[in-house]
């Protein structure tokens, strides 16, 4: 390896280094060369098959276009050995592969290039030279006429020496850290703020209207929470990459960062300080940052065993992604009241949401958590129509699930011990040492920390598949809970007025998720059990008619809610392209819908109004 006196890799190197171009933005390409230094005549290249944090195979691979190997002055014999990977034969010395990447999904997961900007992870460009994994690897990213005036690169990779603008070199202590970084190159907007003296970094791809003010100093409140809990912040920077589109959602976990993708109507604006309320669409936003934020250290860094010891060329199967996903899903809303950002109403409004996804779902009679973890590969992340009747969340049932551990742990220790606890004991035994949580770890630390078995909750809750009591949970929080039809077809539950009074009647529904498709009510999927099912449509069937007058995807759902209950009706559909007639019978709409309310103080006994007080931080 050869350095000039500033430490750069110049010449030949030892080590795996790439370099990043972009000759022709418009054909959506990325131009990548490595070179590496061969001991040995034959040397094996792959690419990763999935990214870890999302975990369904996405064979990054098939978006290589074209591939040249020149070494020594020769070109080596190339064979590809499967569907990710290529053996080398012949090399030389310093080996030089070119190659092509396709880059268009705008996503958190793979890689994105046009005229606007260049985005990727690692995942999706880096080939790994097998043998070389644990030494350092090298990334130039060289700047482009094509990409806008003003660009500038976004990462957390370590830079070892960069122009103002971010283009230049950077390195990574091994593969599974270069794979770790993910790249923006655009024209950013961005801000700052300190937690624990740690510089956050907020950078915005995309047209928005943001206020850095409100959403750094919100931020600031809530990452100070999560990081209060586990009680250290393991990082030297942060950063949060942001794509704000016009309809989009969606988040990835790295080690120091995270990639997210926002409509941009969830960005706060500039508001009258008497506006200040945090709406809907900016606390969703909050809530996807919190989430990631807290995989900070619960996945990235206290993590199933299996997963730290992956490969990435094929599925790695774990029992405990509801702990990891679940707990984290939990944490996430429940952090943004904690930091005072949010009331504790419209915290109550989120579980509302939580609950009714989950009761809304046939599946969880089904599948436990554990196994939807397990599954998850081939189910979560692979759903088709019948997915309601099927599966579970492993997020939301998950969330509830580990509402239910937190309130399990207070009670049976006296309100001494909760999840707080948990996390920390996890952290400390797992995350700091940076030891994998073996399949049963997190029910022996549970048990270990309270000082007796919860085998019984997890038989039921985690690994079963028994009716989650959360009456009984909401209740020793000081939190009123009713389940209700759904007053219509947005209602996801709410925080009632007077949750005294008498909720919805139930209104006959046809029992089937639907979208409107040019004109007919096209069904995606049925719950078992339904009239729609029961009257023999299936998914994928167009209504078009109800009783003989016309319907779409909303008139239909009225025209069902006007029925008696047991009135028969006629409905006419196309099956493919084939008209057909139904019989469908009205059923009642069962209730669903969750409704969460806090209960008055001056009612609630002392021990229950001081857990719920120190469950909801200084509000409650």
């Amino acid at each position: 390896m050869r350095k000039n006196h500033s430490g750069i890799i110049t010449g030949e190197t030892d080590l795996p280094a790439y370099r990043i171009s972009f000759p022709n933005l418009h054909s959506r390409l990325i131009d990548v060369e490595m070179r590496f230094h061969a001991s040995e005549q034959q040397v094996v290249l792959n690419l990763p098959a999935w990214i870890p944090g999302s975990y369904m195979i996405r064979d990054f691979a098939r978006n290589i276009v074209s591939m040249q190997v020149t070494s020594g002055g020769n070109a080596p014999h190339v064979t590809k050995l499967d569907k990710q990977s290529w053996r080398l034969d012949g090399c030389s010395g310093e080996v030089s592969v070119h190659y092509q990447v396709y880059a268009n999904d705008l996503s958190v997961r793979s890689a994105h290039v046009d005229s606007t900007h260049a985005y990727f992870n690692g995942t999706s460009l880096f080939l790994r030279l097998e043998g070389g994994e644990h030494e350092p690897h090298l990334v130039t990213i060289e700047p482009s006429g094509q990409l806008p005036a003003g660009a500038k690169v976004a990462t957390t990779m370590p830079p070892v020496r960069t122009g103002e603008r971010g283009f230049g070199d950077y390195n990574a202590h091994n593969y599974e850290s270069l794979i770790d970084y993910p790249v923006e190159i655009a024209q950013l907007d961005e801000c700052t703020f300190n937690v624990r003296e740690i510089e956050h970094r907020v950078a915005i791809y995309g047209q928005h209207a943001c206020d850095f003010d409100r959403l750094s100093a919100d931020l600031e409140r809530i990452c100070s929470v999560h990081a209060e809990l586990f009680g250290e912040l393991p990082i030297e920077r942060y950063l949060f990459l942001v794509t704000a589109v016009g309809d989009g959602y969606g988040g990835l976990e790295h080690r120091d960062s995270t990639s997210l993708i926002c409509s941009r109507k969830e960005l706060p604006v500039k508001q009258p300080a008497s506006a200040s309320k945090v709406s809907k669409e900016y606390r969703r936003f909050l809530g996807l940052c919190s989430h990631e934020y807290f995989h900070l250290w619960n996945v990235k860094r206290i993590r199933p065993e299996v997963l730290k010891r992956a490969r990435l060329d094929q599925e790695v199967h774990t029992s405990l992604l509801w702990a990891f996903e679940g707990i984290t899903s939990y944490y996430d809303d429940l952090a943004l009241v904690r930091s005072g950002v949010i009331e504790p109403e419209d915290y109550l409004e989120q579980l509302c949401e939580i609950v009714t996804r989950v009761m809304r779902g046939r599946g969880r009679f089904r599948q436990s958590v554990a196994e939807s973890s397990f599954d998850a590969w081939t189910r979560f992340y692979k759903q088709d129509e019948n997915a309601p009747n099927a599966i579970v969340s492993y997020y939301a049932k998950g969330a509830l699930v580990a509402l239910g551990l937190d309130v399990t742990l207070r009670m049976l220790s006296n309100d001494r011990l909760s999840l707080d606890d948990l996390m920390r004991k996890l952290w400390r035994e797992y995350g700091h040492p940076d030891i994998g949580v073996p399949e049963n770890g997190v029910e022996q630390a549970a048990e270990e920390l309270l000082g007796q078995s919860l085998q019984d909750f997890f038989a039921r809750y985690v690994h079963g598949t028994q009716e989650m009591p959360l009456e009984e949970w909401f209740g020793a929080l000081g939190i009123g809970y009713r389940l209700r039809p759904a007053g219509n077809l947005k209602d996801m539950g709410k925080v009632p007025d007077h949750p005294a009074e008498d909720p919805p009647v139930a209104a006959p529904v046809l029992g089937a998720r639907v979208v409107d498709n040019k004109g007919a009510a096209e069904l995606v999927s049925l719950f078992e059990g339904s009239a729609a099912q029961q009257a023999g449509l299936a998914a994928g069937d167009r209504i078009i008619a109800v009783n003989g007058l016309q319907v779409d995807g909303q008139s239909m759902h009225d025209a069902i809610a006007r029925l008696s209950p047991g009135h028969e009706v006629r409905l006419h559909a196309f099956r493919r392209d084939e008209l057909m007639e139904f019989t469908l019978h009205a059923q009642l709409a069962e209730a669903d819908t969750c409704d969460l309310w806090l209960l008055d103080a001056s009612g609630l006994e002392e021990s229950v109004a001081a857990r719920r007080h120190s469950w909801l931080g200084q509000h409650g």
